[in-house]
């Protein structure tokens, strides 16, 4: 037979300690759904009841008026009721059934409370958590990018490309309608491999296996679409700021990643949704400018383009703030 000592509790408690924070918000979800449920029982029983209490409060105040009738009438002289009577006897009435009404609804107002409680309390664990989550997220991106570049800087860009795709880098050659031929560089990428969280495919079909009516078939053609949106929204990200008189950056322009997507004929995602650019002076975690670091790249439908954008990371919370320290822009669109 299993003996608890006094170490034991205290560990047990320990970890059901750990549980109970761990999975807090699921536990304040489910308290305030069944205090909402129990809400709408006890108040429809209130109500219920409500409705003899306020049939007795309609007969009282119908009593004192009849009381206050008859003493007004010149033959009732044997009863002395006076409006100054008639006016406190009301209010104490009115005070009963007041009194009455609270007592039948306190336990629904009660739970009601309860559940507002428990939801705004879960809604503000998960904002800590995000917050935090997104902290961390920043810091292990720019870790990340930091040791590319220094991947870059010993090895160089192809390899860097090999090294985080585990495709190759191939030399290859291009036949245009006239037979001219072109080397280029593209990755070779096995199947299932995605560049970042990010990145995305320019070629003749979506993601969904649609045709994407953007892809034009000619290399010259698709690339210079490509870069051309690029420079569109690097210039949105410019006029989508707000300056005070001394040009200083008020609020930063945004672009949001489906905004890209949907440009180059992609369907948009929940991440698009929150993630993007925003504009600024190239501080840590924020390049201030849109870079699509186009890879040529070969598929088995022939070349297409990997799109792989320098996303700040999530930015649908910056898009309605301003900044505490307006700065003045190092480029832009004069």
């Amino acid at each position: 037979m299993l003996k608890l000592s006094f170490s034991n509790i205290k560990s047990m408690a320990k970890v059901a300690k750990v549980v109970v924070v761990k999975h807090s918000p699921e536990i304040l979800m489910g308290t305030g759904t069944v205090a909402f449920i129990a809400t709408i029982v006890t108040a429809s029983r209130a109500t219920i009841k409500a409705q003899d209490i306020l049939e007795d409060h309609r007969e009282a105040l119908e009593d004192i008026k009849l009381v206050e009738e008859m003493t007004n009438n010149e033959e009732s002289t044997e009863v002395e009721y006076t409006k100054e009577d008639a006016r406190k006897d009301k209010i104490v009435q009115y005070s009963k059934t007041g009194l009455a009404l609270a007592k039948e609804y306190a336990l629904p107002l009660g739970l009601a409370a309860l559940t507002i409680s428990c939801y705004f309390g879960a809604f503000g664990i998960m904002k800590k958590r995000y917050t935090t989550l997104a902290a961390a997220y920043s810091a292990l991106n720019t870790a990340f990018q930091k040791y590319r570049q220094r991947v870059i800087e010993d090895k160089g860009e192809e390899k860097d490309l090999e090294y985080l795709t585990g495709g190759k880098v191939k030399e290859i050659t291009q036949k245009d309608e006239n037979g001219n031929k072109t080397k280029l560089k593209a990755l070779t990428l096995p199947d299932g491999t995605v560049l970042s969280p990010y990145a995305f495919k320019f070629g003749k079909y979506k993601e969904n296996g649609e045709i994407n009516h953007q892809w034009q078939g000619d290399y010259c053609l698709d690339k210079a679409y490509i870069l051309g949106q690029q420079d569109y929204l690097n210039d949105q990200l410019y006029l989508r700021c707000v300056f005070d008189d001394q040009h200083r950056v008020l609020k930063r322009g945004c672009v949001f990643l489906n905004e890209i997507r949907d440009l180059l004929g992609e369907d948009p995602t929940a991440t698009g949704a929150v993630a993007g650019n925003r504009y600024g002076n190239g501080e840590p975690g924020c390049d201030g400018f849109i870079d699509f670091h186009l890879i040529e790249a070969q598929d088995e439908n022939g070349l297409c383009f990997y799109v792989n954008p320098n996303i700040d990371g999530l930015i649908y919370d910056l898009v309605d703030k301003w900044e505490k320290e307006p700065f003045v822009p190092t480029y832009g669109i004069d």
